[in-house]
């Protein structure tokens, strides 16, 4: 019930912008939506590009604001409550639209640390530039200030990618949190052979 909570409470509070067109008509929201067949001889091109909202709530993990960021690895079977309190409000010279506060059990203490210092803590890259992942998704935030917490962390894949044709070079720095599909995952042994199987240790 807990993450059934949390999860509406996540999506309620945030925004999520597609590329499926929409408009209203006397409260009335029409969708249309463009179908896709295998016959299809153009390619579809999408600019995906994540839009900000100016106005966000304010994130309180036990009574500590931080930054709606940690989210993204805060484990949701160590939350024991969360509360959101709606109206505008000004925090440390910034403007917020609501607060969520969100309280863990008490045997659980997150350690919060941003991208950049988790970089620094955990990872010998010191030259080029970063390209940070959680479970495969790109983070495209202010690492100094996109913070996550270690606890929920399963591990940390690097990768360094180069092609000296498109002059790029970089590293790839992926986080892999201990969802339960994650963890199965890494008690997996991978045969590769004829046929590639995994079997659960």
């Amino acid at each position: 019930m807990k993450k059934i909570l949390f999860i509406s409470v996540i999506l309620l509070t945030l925004n999520t912008f597609g590329q499926i067109k929409s408009e209203k008509v006397n409260g009335l929201k029409i969708v249309k939506q463009e179908t896709v067949s295998e016959n299809d001889t153009i390619i579809s091109v999408n600019y995906i590009n994540k839009i900000e909202s100016d106005r966000k709530p304010a994130y309180f993990i036990n009574g500590k604001l931080t930054n709606e960021s940690v989210l993204k690895t805060l484990n949701p079977n160590e939350i024991e409550n969360v509360n959101v309190e709606k109206g505008n409000f000004e925090i440390e010279n910034v403007n917020y639209k609501g607060k969520l506060y969100i309280v863990t059990k008490s045997t659980y203490k997150p350690k919060l640390i941003s991208l950049n210092n988790l970089k620094m803590k955990y990872t010998s890259i010191k030259e080029n530039s970063t390209i940070f992942k959680i479970d495969n998704e790109i983070i495209n935030a202010d690492y100094e200030n996109y913070v996550v917490d270690e606890n929920y962390i399963l591990k940390i894949n690097v990768e360094k990618f180069e092609n000296s044709q498109e002059k790029l070079k970089f590293n790839i720095v992926n986080l892999i949190t201990k969802t339960e599909e994650n963890i199965k995952k890494s008690k997996e042994i991978i045969i590769r052979g004829k046929d590639k199987f995994a079997i659960n240790k």
